[in-house]
């Protein structure tokens, strides 16, 4: 039995820094996001399916981003994912 749509693949540690570049943006220029984000998609930068998982990923709760990027990253990205949000909270901490 065939899955409905296909799971993305995950994401590369190339993908995963301008998948953070695009939410640390979101907040201050969402047109420009969401641009930068058309350009990527049109430059075949994600697949069908990343592009689908990474509009979700917009969609969701800040605290719920986390999780999800933990899902979409492969091995090698995780890191940067670990370091990017890191970062994000330190900034989050100092705004407040």
């Amino acid at each position: 039995m065939k899955p409905s749509a296909a799971a993305p693949k995950p994401l590369t540690p190339s993908q995963i820094k301008l998948v953070l570049e695009l939410l640390e943006l979101r907040q201050l220029a969402p047109k420009e996001t969401a641009a930068k984000f058309d350009r990527l998609a049109r430059g075949k930068t994600f697949s069908e399916a990343q592009q689908e998982a990474i509009e979700i990923l917009f969609a969701l709760e800040e605290d719920e981003i986390p999780d999800a990027l933990f899902d979409f990253a492969d091995d090698e990205a995780r890191d940067i994912v670990r370091d990017g949000l890191a970062h994000e909270a330190r900034l989050t901490f100092v705004r407040a």
